[in-house]
């Protein structure tokens, strides 16, 4: 196990502001903590465009053979390689052959001196400096999109590809910190392959939080990755259900899977030792925090040391942002497109040799910015797209592509952690499983460390601990540390009653917080000092389309025709352990519910596992 040094984030931020550099981080192996390469001390800057009347082809196997050198020397030759680059790759094509404009870039590699390895904990968003990603302009409406996915599909029919991988931009402009954007993307998506590349003196910057490796090298052994398939997350835990089940069984996204998967297969079967080509995973699924993604695995020895000309010609540029076969979709996407991706669907790669051993990493560079500044103003290109094929459906795709642009307009969650109120009496607690159950699945849902072993001690602890009938708050943090607030609950005599008031204003549905139990309770509390102005102690929570859901700290049941009903919570609100419960019961019934429903109810009650039931006064303006 190789010990990283853990140092403040601050005390990073500050020297990494210093030395400048190269980032390459994983945000993803230790939640909480962000582990990060550093490449900083650069000797040199390799840049490459494209000229007609130079031998490109000689220059580029010379270069990447250097890099094999630079890298046995102990030099660390980093950098991004541009999709257009895949003209020199790609066997059949030519980039002489191509339609490229003089002065497309090809790569830019820098030559690093020296690399630090370090651990951090993921910053709180009040340290970041102003910034903000403003004007977000797919430079395709839905109507040209489904023009070229026409396009695309007479090319399917019509056997010159199985599938194409259809992509646009997206310009956009930022403004402030660069640092601070690169810093607050990480915390809307987390990976393993996040990079913060400062290009030098053209003002030119690479920000990426790509969830794809292309490939890997350690020694012999090579692995890839591809990423075909997505769909987004939902909210609540039924319908994120919903959309893994949907992703997991779709002909359609795991006919794109395999196309690519076998793509890289017959790829690595180039390079690699005969039988050690493998498919170590095929389909599985991955939960990024916007979307979920298929994900298949391929594994070989190499048959010959590596080489980056050798690896590249076989591999690059992935066959997941291409399609199948290659070269020919490669060609039919350059006519459809009309446009260089640049850096959008390239690679990005850090590489070092230890004791004679290559260690090479490369990502694929979607969920990338590529940005020119002048300033703290920042022009950018975000590239997005998806895969067609004949079971494609062009408004199914064309979704799926502004998916990809949650991680820009998503805003930056707050520092939380996850929240589960319990009633303890005789160190028992109420509807224990249902709680540890809830407190798992929202760990899981926002990415946070969770052992049911932790959580099975701290939870023996407070049964011990506590004997007198309490209200306790059991806390979770990211990096997966428990602790618990207890307070004693006053006797009760009799059920009480409480006043409630509809909310002045709808919730929006499409926060995430509203489905999960966190101490981000900005909304609620919000919604709590206008209850006390209005001299009530809860108020009603409804969505845009007048259905109601719940109140800011009690769920909603109310009598109707002789039967006990549940407002459904799809559209937001947080599905309660007492509830669940008496839905399992039977004892209730869940249905979508109007205010009217509650004004003509023959009787209301609010309950939680703290509380139990309470009767309710309706207040009406």
């Amino acid at each position: 196990m190789i010990l990283i040094e853990l140092i403040p984030y601050s005390s990073f931020e500050e020297s990494y502001r210093n030395l400048g550099g190269l980032l390459f981080e994983d945000t993803l192996t230790h939640p909480g903590f962000t582990i990060s390469d550093h490449y900083y001390d650069a000797k040199e800057t390799i840049e490459l465009i494209y000229k007609k009347n130079q031998n490109l082809k000689e220059q580029i196997s010379y270069l990447f053979d250097r890099l094999d050198e630079e890298r046995k020397k102990g030099l660390y030759p980093c950098g991004i390689l541009y999709y257009e680059l895949g003209y020199h790759f790609i066997e059949g094509l030519d980039l002489f052959e191509s339609n490229l404009k003089e002065g497309t870039p090809l790569l830019h590699i820098t030559l690093f001196q020296k690399k630090r390895k370090l651990q951090y904990k993921n910053p709180d968003p009040n340290e970041f400096l102003n910034h903000s990603i403003t004007k977000i302009n797919p430079k395709w409406p839905e109507a040209k999109y489904i023009e070229k996915w026409k396009q695309c599909n007479e090319f399917l029919v019509q056997g010159e590809s199985y599938e194409l991988n259809l992509c646009f931009p997206v310009e956009l402009e930022l403004i402030g910190d660069l640092f601070s954007v690169f810093q607050s993307l990480k915390t809307k998506q987390k990976t393993k392959y996040s990079v913060y590349y400062p290009m030098g003196e053209n003002s030119k910057t690479i920000i990426s939080v790509s969830p794809e490796l292309f490939f890997e090298v350690k020694g012999d052994e090579i692995k890839t990755e591809p990423m075909k398939g997505t769909i987004v997350r939902g909210n609540t835990k039924k319908e994120d259900q919903k959309n893994f089940n949907y992703l997991q069984t779709s002909e359609k996204e795991k006919a794109e899977n395999v196309m690519i998967t076998d793509l890289y297969r017959n790829d690595l079967g180039r390079i690699a030792k005969q039988g050690t080509v493998e498919v170590e995973e095929l389909f599985s699924i991955r939960g990024l925090s916007t979307v979920w993604q298929m994900v298949s695995k391929v594994r070989a020895k190499l048959n010959q040391p590596f080489t980056w000309n050798t690896v590249l010609s076989a591999l690059f540029p992935s066959g997941s942002v291409i399609g199948a076969p290659k070269q020919r979709s490669y060609s039919l996407l350059r006519s459809l497109e009309g446009m260089n991706r640049g850096c959008y669907t390239g690679a990005f790669f850090t590489s070092e040799e230890k004791n004679d051993v290559p260690l090479i990493r490369t990502s694929v560079t979607i969920r990338t910015l590529e940005i020119q500044s002048n300033g703290d103003n920042h022009n950018a290109v975000y590239g997005i797209g998806s895969g067609v094929t004949v079971l494609s459906k062009p408004n199914e795709e064309y979704a799926e592509c502004l998916s990809k642009l949650r991680v820009l307009n998503n805003p930056i969650p707050p520092k939380f952690e996850i929240l589960e109120t319990l009633r303890v009496c005789k160190g028992r607690i109420f509807l224990k499983e249902f709680h540890t159950k809830r407190m798992e699945g929202t760990a899981i849902r926002f990415g946070f460390s969770f052992s049911k072993e932790k959580l099975d001690e701290i939870i023996q602890e407070l049964e011990l601990k506590i004997s007198l009938k309490s209200r306790v708050r059991l806390l979770l943090n990211e990096t997966g540390g428990f602790h618990f607030e207890s307070t004693v609950l006053p006797k009760r005599t009799k059920r009480p009653t409480i006043k409630l008031c509809f909310a002045t204003e709808a919730i929006d549905s499409k926060n995430i917080f509203f489905y999960h139990k966190t101490t981000n309770r900005k909304e609620y509390d919000n919604l709590m000092l206008v209850c006390k102005e209005m001299k009530v102690d809860d108020c009603i929570l409804f969505d845009t389309n007048g259905n109601i859901l719940e109140t800011c700290i009690r769920n909603l049941f109310y009598k109707q025709n002789g039967t006990w009903y549940t407002p459904s919570l799809d559209t937001g609100g947080l599905p309660g352990v007492f509830r669940e419960y008496l839905l399992k019961k039977l004892w209730v019934k869940e249905k979508v519910s109007t205010k009217d429903d509650l004004v003509h109810a023959s009787a209301i009650l609010t309950g939680n596992s703290v509380r139990g039931f309470e009767r309710v006064i309706l207040v009406r303006e």
